[in-house]
C-alpha cells in the first residue's frame, strides 16, 4: 500500500533521546516507556511509536522537498500492563505527510488506511471521523469557556467519554471548577455521530462551523471512499492531535479496540524547529489487525489428515500430498508407522475436516477413502474426485 500511494519506507530509531520522546507527550510519557541512562549517562528510552522518530527525521533534513511521504512497519515498546489485544512490544504501520497544511493530506493517509483495510479482507471496517477545531468552537460558542487552558481541559472529557460514564465524569469535573451542566451538553455533543451529511446538518443546527470536515467530505466522496462516519466524540490526543482525527473499528470484534487512528498534529513538527511543516499521518496494530483477519475467516479452515495404512502404500500417500499441497490445501500425515485408529485420533484432535486413507487398496487403484471428520461417512473416490469434494462448500 505504501508503494500504491508512494510513500517511501523507512526505519526509525529504535532508541531515542528522552528529550525527543517527550516532545509528544511531555514528561507524562515517562511513566509509559522502556526509559534509562546508557553507558555514556545519556538519559534514552525506547521507542513507543513510529511517528516520533519520523517526525524528528524529517525535521533534521532541511533539503527534504515537501510534501515527504513516508512509511514504516516495525515494533514498539509501551510499559504498560499486558492484557487482551494491548502488549509490552507489539508491531505497527505508519503513514506520514508533512508539508504544507493541506486536507487532501489528511483525505490522502485515511485513502491509504481504507484501501489497505480492503485489501486484507477487512473492508467492512468503519471510519470515525471528528475534528478537534469543530468541539472547540462548541466549548468557546455553546459553553462560553473561552480560556485555552480551561477549554483543552474540558475537552479532554469527551475523550474519556469512551470508557466512563456521565455522572462519574460530571463529579470529577465539579470538583476541578466545571459546571456539570456544561459536561452533560458536551456529552450531548459527543453524541452527534452517523452519516457525514447528517451530522453536517446537524452541526449547522447548532451553529457549529465544521468548514474542515465538509471539505474533507467532499474530497472522501471524489475518491470513492465509503464506511466513513462523522462522530463528534472522537478526539484522540487533545494536547496531541490538532485538526482532523479518526479511528478504525471493526464492529464484529469491537473487544479489540482500534485497529488504526490517525490525524492532524501540527505541533509536533514546531517542537522540532519547523513550524513551516504540517503534518498528518495514520498507524496500526499489526498483532490487532491480525486477530481481526483471523476472527472473520472461517472458524474452522480446511485441513485434511492423510492417513497411511500399511507400508505399502507410503509412495501413493507421499504423490497424493504432493497433489494437495500442489493445490493449496493445508495437509498433515504421521511422521512414523502408526496404527490407523491412532492416525484418525491424532487427525480429530487436530481439527482436521476430511482425512484421506491410503492403503494397498487404495495405491492399487490410484483413489483414496475420503472420511467426513464431522459425520464419520466414507467413500473410495478417485484423488480428483477426492480434491473436488474437499473443495465443495459444506452443508
Amino acid at each position: 500500500m505504501a508503494r500504491l500511494f508512494n510513500f517511501k519506507m523507512m526505519e526509525p530509531a529504535s532508541i531515542e533521546h528522552l528529550a525527543t520522546l517527550r516532545a509528544k507527550s511531555g514528561s507524562d510519557v515517562d511513566k509509559e516507556i522502556y526509559a534509562f541512562k546508557d553507558k555514556a549517562g545519556r538519559e534514552v528510552g525506547l521507542r513507543f511509536d513510529l511517528t516520533v522518530g519520523m517526525t524528528r527525521y524529517v525535521c533534521s533534513k532541511r533539503g527534504l522537498r515537501p510534501p515527504v511521504k513516508l512509511a514504516a512497519a516495525a515494533g514498539a515498546w509501551r510499559y504498560d500492563e499486558p492484557q487482551h489485544a494491548r502488549y509490552r512490544w507489539f508491531r505497527q504501520w505508519d503513514l506520514e505527510i508533512f508539508g504544507p497544511e493541506s486536507l487532501d493530506a489528511d483525505a490522502e493517509v485515511i485513502e491509504a488506511t481504507v484501501r489497505l483495510f480492503q485489501r486484507l479482507g477487512l473492508g467492512d471496517v468503519t471510519v470515525n471521523v471528528g475534528d478537534r477545531r469543530a468541539v472547540q468552537a462548541f466549548v468557546g460558542k455553546a459553553l462560553h469557556v473561552e480560556d485555552e487552558g480551561r477549554a483543552v481541559e474540558l475537552m479532554r472529557a469527551l475523550d474519556k467519554s469512551q470508557k466512563r460514564t456521565l455522572p462519574e465524569l460530571s463529579k470529577e469535573y465539579e470538583q476541578k471548577g466545571f459546571d456539570p451542566r456544561d459536561v452533560k451538553s458536551l456529552f450531548d455533543f459527543g453524541s452527534i455521530a452517523g452519516p457525514p451529511e447528517k451530522v453536517l446538518d446537524l452541526l449547522g443546527e447548532r451553529k457549529v462551523g465544521a468548514p474542515s470536515l465538509a471539505s474533507l467530505n467532499d474530497l472522501l466522496r471524489e475518491r470513492g471512499v465509503k464506511s466513513v462516519s462523522f462522530n463528534m466524540s472522537i478526539v484522540r490526543g487533545i494536547d496531541y492531535y490538532t485538526g482532523v482525527v479518526f479511528e478504525v473499528s471493526d464492529s464484529a470484534h469491537p473487544g479489540l479496540g482500534s485497529l488504526a487512528g490517525g490525524g492532524r498534529y501540527d505541533f509536533l513538527p514546531r517542537a522540532f524547529g519547523r513550524p513551516e511543516l504540517s503534518a498528518t499521518g495514520a498507524a496500526g496494530g499489526i498483532d490487532r489487525i491480525t486477530m481481526s483477519m483471523e476472527r472473520s475467516k472461517d472458524p474452522v479452515p480446511l485441513l485434511v489428515y492423510v492417513a497411511v495404512a500399511g507400508t505399502g502404500a507410503r509412495d501413493w500417500a507421499h504423490a497424493v500430498l504432493r497433489e494437495l499441497r500442489a493445490g493449496g490445501i493445508a495437509c498433515e500425515a504421521p511422521l512414523q508407522p502408526r496404527p490407523l485408529s491412532k492416525q484418525l485420533e491424532d487427525a480429530n484432535a487436530l481439527g482436521a475436516s476430511w482425512s484421506l486413507i491410503v492403503g494397498e487398496r487404495e495405491a492399487s487403484s490410484r483413489s483414496v477413502t475420503v472420511k467426513d471428520m464431522r459425520t464419520g461417512a466414507e467413500e473410495l473416490l478417485p484423488l480428483d474426485g477426492a480434491l473436488a469434494r474437499l473443495r465443495a462448500p459444506r452443508a
